[in-house]
């Protein structure tokens, strides 16, 4: 394993850091919980995904844009944008992030919709739907999103039928594109990070729980059926993180992230693949063949970290040598069902912070098509 080291701040990328050297980026200020990533120019946003099921009340969700060179939050525009539910009481909050060429930001809603949202205005309006969806994430999951070329945007459903969803160009109710019961998992691990590999020509998506084993998997987009889905590579091993008392200490929150499975995943411009293994607390390299090439932090390093891995979600490149990993953190108080905030003021917490992780590589080629 890879010895991490950790030092708050958005710093400076330098010659001397070393492969699985991670450091805090930037921490979200209340709701926290911070779930999809994604980065347009020197722009990173970050959302936040109601991954501890405490913001059922709140009905609404934020999407934070961060200065890239700085981890600051920027100030000239509507930051953060606040996405509002469809329904003002909903476990789930929002998870993965796409992005058009016009920039508008096209973001997974975990209670069943695909919410597009101008950057600039804040304008927001579903983009997409569910057949299974019933306004809560317990029927219809979508976790994560990718574009292909011709506008087709996939999204992987997280809680549902093991199904992978396409949503025409432009809009409108997703279609079931490829459903296999081979991709089932539990409540929130049936097909999670999903992403376009180089050549355009394949999807690759995570699936399964930590036990009996998250399974990275690929599809030809030429032929989505049984006879050509492939296994990338299998994760059979199981990684316990102790579960230890908090100011805001959860134990059953604690414990059932470790039943998960994987979040999301990314190609480099190296060909590897980056996975955010949710359940394990760590990230994954695979190396072009499928082999994993390391994995960071093992149990012991992450225990002496200061802000340790604690549900690894979202993850993007930062264009200078840096994988960045949201990290959705420790529960707190959220607001009530009469919609009073919680006692004292909004809470806060070291934990929803944004890893920067460096891994000497840059993003693949990402796809961000002309969408009406």
């Amino acid at each position: 394993m890879l010895m991490l080291s950790m030092a708050s701040g958005a710093l400076a990328q330098t010659a001397e850091r070393q492969v699985g050297e991670t450091q805090v980026f930037t921490t979200l200020p209340y709701p926290g919980n911070p779930g999809g990533l994604a980065i347009n120019g020197k722009t990173l946003y970050v959302d936040s995904s109601g991954g501890n099921f405490d913001r059922a009340f709140d009905g609404r969700d934020a999407i934070f844009a961060y200065d890239l060179r700085t981890g600051q939050l920027l100030a000239e525009r509507p930051n953060p944008i606040w996405v509002t539910r469809q329904s003002p009481v909903a476990p789930m909050g929002l998870a993965g992030i796409a992005l058009d060429a016009a920039g508008r930001i096209y973001v997974a809603d975990m209670n069943g919709r695909v919410d597009r949202v101008d950057p600039e205005t804040g304008a927001q309006a579903v983009y997409a739907t569910f057949p299974t969806g019933t306004y809560t994430s317990f029927t219809d999951m979508p976790s994560f999103l990718a574009f292909t070329g011709d506008g087709s945007l996939y999204v992987s459903e997280g809680a549902g039928p093991p199904i992978i969803w396409r949503v025409p160009p432009g809009g409108g109710e997703a279609q079931a594109w490829y459903v296999d019961p081979r991709l089932a998992g539990s409540y929130g691990s049936s097909v999670v990070g999903l992403a376009v590999d180089p050549s355009g020509q394949y999807l690759y998506f995570a699936a399964g729980n930590q036990a009996p084993g998250v399974v990275v998997y690929r599809l030809p987009f030429a032929h989505p059926d049984v006879d050509h889905l492939e296994v990338v590579h299998r994760y059979s091993d199981v990684v316990v993180t102790p579960c230890q008392p908090e100011p805001t200490f959860n134990y059953p929150n604690c414990l059932a992230a470790q039943v998960f499975g994987a979040a999301g995943i990314a190609f480099g411009k190296s060909g590897k693949l980056y996975v955010a293994l949710l359940a394990k607390n760590q990230v994954s390299i695979l190396a072009p063949d499928g082999s994993e090439q390391a994995r960071f932090p093992s149990p012991a390093e992450n225990a002496e970290r200061e802000v340790p891995f604690s549900g690894p979600f979202g993850v993007a490149f930062d264009g200078r040598g840096s994988l960045l990993v949201a990290n959705i953190g420790e529960p707190t108080l959220g607001y009530g069902p009469d919609g009073s905030p919680p006692p004292g003021s909004l809470p806060s917490s070291s934990s929803w912070a944004v890893f920067d992780i460096y891994v000497n590589d840059t993003a693949s080629r990402l796809i961000r098509p002309v969408i009406p």
